[in-house]
């Protein structure tokens, strides 16, 4: 469901949704209403679950259009493709990456949209060439200023299937070793504004997701031989309405939800439904505490062995804490999905060089519907890269990280992050912390499923040479445990120099060193990678 845009009403980007119907976290509220005794009522947003890319802008001549193209050719190096101890095999590959940026900010249109796609050419073994699809973008159409809009995302990557590579990627990888996700979502609406006491929005969303394995099923199964993923798609039809309260009510903000989601899909979503019905409150205490209260009553039901359905009430209670526009903790605890669990979103502004996010949260999806949902819980910055609505940090998409294999089955998915970043200027330190536990709940016929957990820990530094070089270290370490390779561990290292050779053409070298140890092989497997890159933006 997209949001309010904020054309005659306040600004509102969700803070805490975690995707459409899920019920595994609830939108947070209000209006930020004058208090003449004591300053302006930190209230905060309650949101509608998604977020626009841009406000709509009143004047016509704000704005325009932008369009990037860019080409760009890589040439990389392994001397061990399937990173293994006792099979090593070297491999060369050229990837040509033409794209395309384009921004948007007018009366009418705000959106970005970026669409890089890799062209992978196997110098030893050509049937492993091909395209991987890598893009994002989210576009608002305002057809009926402050009434009707249409509302357009779309996201595609892809990751390792039997998990076990650094966070960050596996660019040398084999393709039969990997999952394409793609992604997209359609959704007309309606806004009304009833003066100061409420605004009204109704709208329906259409969902489409594919998820496949690019080498027709080479990889995604356990050494025993027994499969735990297989391809998945399916289409979503969502109709919503959601009420909240306008700057009429003061201290006090509501919302009232509706959203029933209805699948038409492959494994556990063929005939699965999600549908929530819920009120939220908040209440500003202080200018910087607020409390947080919510109640409903939702119906979840998936296919799959066994079969899994809920018809029960659900509830939340919480805080949130407002220092700054910049720095906010929020924290509730109730019950959603058929579980209790608690969530926890908070971006902090530690000084003026210092920055600070961390996200707790759970729920239960599986990993086609969880990219679908990540479209409407991430928004996008001036270059298309996504970005957590809950706190503004860099978001890296599960479709897109190799940390953890990929399976089909529905999951109760216990995912916490946090990351601190120190900048300097012409240096910048990052230090990330992740951690990830996936529970089966029920499992894909024809599939077998298993837990899932990971956790690791990355820095990164990046310092400017000249105004045109900078230099970039990376370093990162985790324990995984996987259906593919069991237990084990891995270890990166890489280092990257960027230069700006000319007005638009920027060159890259990076070297980056694998290691890793799973219940697969003894011993550890090393690999070693150079990439050699340029790409000119027009």
């Amino acid at each position: 469901m997209p949001p309010l845009p904020g054309t005659t009403v306040p600004s509102i980007a969700p803070s805490g949704a975690t995707g459409t119907g899920t019920g595994t976290g609830t939108q947070e509220g209000g209006y930020v209403a004058p208090w003449p005794a004591a300053g302006p009522v930190r209230l905060g947003d309650i949101g509608f679950p998604y977020n626009a890319v841009a406000v709509p802008q009143e004047d016509p001549s704000v704005g325009g259009w932008s369009i990037t193209p860019s080409l760009g050719l890589q040439f990389l190096g392994t001397d061990n493709l399937y990173q293994s101890r006792s099979n090593r095999e070297a491999e060369f590959i050229t990837t040509l990456t033409p794209g395309v940026l384009v921004t948007v900010d007018t009366a009418r249109f705000q959106g970005v949209v970026n669409y890089e796609p890799d062209l992978r050419l196997y110098a030893s073994d050509s049937g492993q060439s091909g395209i991987d699809h890598q893009f994002n973008g989210q576009m608002l159409v305002t057809v009926v200023p402050s009434t009707f809009f249409l509302d357009l995302r779309g996201s595609g990557g892809v990751q390792a299937a039997n998990g076990g590579y650094a966070a960050a990627g596996d660019s040398s990888n084999s393709r039969g070793n990997q999952v394409q996700t793609t992604s997209f979502q359609v959704s007309p609406y309606l806004v009304h504004r009833f003066g100061g006491l409420m605004t009204l929005q109704v709208g329906y969303a259409f969902q489409s997701v594919t998820q496949n394995l690019s080498d027709n099923g080479s990889a995604a199964f356990t050494p025993t031989g027994q499969r735990y993923f297989s391809d998945q798609d399916f289409t979503a039809n969502e109709f919503y309405a959601v009420a909240r309260s306008g700057e009429d009510l003061g201290r006090l903000a509501l919302e009232g939800r509706a959203i029933s989601t209805d699948y038409d899909g492959t494994g556990v979503l063929e005939n699965a439904y999600r549908r929530i019905a819920a009120v939220e409150a908040r209440y500003a205490v202080t200018r910087f505490v607020s409390v947080l209260g919510e109640v409903g009553y939702e119906q979840q039901r998936y296919s799959g062995v066994p079969p899994f359905e809920i018809s029960e009430p659900v509830w939340s209670v919480g805080s949130k804490l407002t220092f700054s526009p910049e720095s906010s903790i929020t924290a509730r605890y109730g019950r959603h999905d058929g579980f209790d669990s608690a969530r926890v979103d908070a971006a902090l502004s530690l000084g003026g060089r210092t920055r600070l996010y961390a996200n707790y949260s759970e729920r239960l999806t599986t990993a086609a519907q969880r990219s679908a949902d990540l479209l409407n819980t991430t928004t996008l910055d001036e270059l298309g890269n996504p970005v957590d609505t809950a706190t503004g940090a860099p978001s890296v998409l599960p479709f897109a990280n190799s940390f953890l294999g990929v399976q089909s089955s529905l999951m109760r998915v216990r995912s916490a992050s946090a990351s601190v970043s120190q900048d300097w200027g012409r240096d910048i330190l990052t230090l990330t912390l992740l951690r990830e536990e996936r529970k089966p709940v029920s499992t894909d016929i024809g599939t077998v499923a298993s837990r899932q957990s990971g956790t690791s820990g990355s820095l990164t530094w990046s310092h400017g040479l000249t105004p045109a070089t900078t230099a970039i270290g990376y370093l990162q370490y985790g324990t995984f445990e996987t259906p593919a390779r069991g237990s084990g561990n891995v270890f990166t290292v890489g280092a990257t120099l960027v230069t700006q050779l000319a007005p638009g053409l920027v060159g890259t070298l990076q070297f980056i060193t694998n290691s890793r140890a799973d219940d697969v092989e003894s011993g550890r497997a090393l690999q070693n990678t150079i990439i050699a890159g340029l790409r000119q933006t027009f």
